[in-house]
């Protein structure tokens, strides 16, 4: 065997050792990660780390994301390069961390950038929407999400998830109430305190074969701290601390449906339809399920529920 041949031959060896060694690096530090508690707020979105996904601009297009929040990342597929690469993440992440500030800094001071949706753009999103629903309003439509954000943080709080039934699809209901069950199993409370939604925008409608499809712009403040049931000790987040949220809702209804004429002198329409399944009245501003034959209703036939949370941005004061 020639000295060239030699060469590459241990050169390989080093590298398949190097790549397993960072494979099981990274399996190691992706299980830490998991293990550490963070501060979870409906939607698992907040976390320890700030971050801006959607910087500069005015106006612009919408966007969707599956980030998960609370600083954790997850990945599909097992390749080798995907281990190093996330490796490689991790420490560049830990590193701005220890620095003291930064996009990433938890305990910097994030100079926000996030693209704001415009006054203009919103109206004419509601203007769209109206060509196929004459009375539906800008207005109460962000009121609806304004409330909804604010019952949802309450809900995950007191760990009672049944009211969010009838406000989301069966899918994102089942996924955030796995979510609080987790965190429920593990003995911690999320608490969530002054809450505030300091606007909500209209960013993008469309129409799919089934669905009216809404997507909205959410900026928020709110303190999100998690502490242990048992002993009162905060775990993690900060009760002292204010984050302010930028988010993404889709709100989604049954393709036809429109909103009915107003029912006071303020405008605004009482929403209230029989039960499919009895023929009984049925609030759908109460719950999703009949309190005469207890079958449960798809509000998405009669109002827009909540679809999809997307995280844009975290900035921690």
């Amino acid at each position: 065997m020639n000295k060239t041949l030699k060469r590459v031959l241990v050169f390989l060896i080093a590298l398949a050792m190097l790549i397993g060694m960072l494979i099981g690096f990274s399996a190691v530090v992706f299980a830490e990660m998991r293990m550490i508690p963070a501060p979870l707020d409906a939607g698992n979105i907040g976390g320890d780390s700030d971050f801006d996904f959607d910087p500069g601009g005015w106006d612009g297009g919408g966007w969707d994301s599956d980030y998960d929040g609370g600083g954790t990342f997850f990945f599909t597929g097992s390749t080798p390069m995907i281990a190093i690469i996330a490796v490689v993440i991790f420490i560049v992440i830990t590193i701005l961390r220890k620095k003291g500030g930064g996009k990433f800094g938890g305990t910097g001071t994030v100079t926000p950038t996030t693209r704001q949706i415009s006054p203009e753009h919103s109206a004419n999103i509601a203007n769209k929407v109206r060509a196929i629903d004459p009375f539906f309003t800008e207005a109460e439509m962000r009121e609806k999400v304004a409330n909804l954000y604010t019952e949802m943080q309450h809900a995950w709080e007191h760990r009672d998830w049944e009211p969010m039934r009838a406000r989301m699809t069966d899918d994102l209901y089942s996924q955030m109430a796995r979510q609080l069950q987790d965190l429920v199993n593990r003995g911690y409370v999320n608490r969530i305190e002054r809450i505030a939604v300091m606007n909500v925008a209209l960013n993008e409608f469309y129409q799919d074969e089934q669905h009216d499809n809404l997507k909205l712009r959410l900026t928020t403040r709110i303190v999100d701290y998690t502490i242990e049931e048992a002993t009162g000790k905060v775990v993690s987040g900060d009760p002292n601390r204010e984050k302010f949220m930028t988010y993404e809702w889709t709100m989604i209804r049954t393709r036809g449906v429109q909103t009915p004429a107003p029912t006071d002198e303020s405008g605004k329409t009482e929403l209230s339809r029989n039960c499919p399944h009895c023929g009984a009245p049925i609030d759908l501003t109460q719950s999703a399920r009949c309190s005469y034959c207890h079958s449960m209703v798809t509000a998405t036939e009669f109002d827009w529920v909540l679809s999809n949370i997307a995280g844009i941005a975290q900035q921690t004061l």
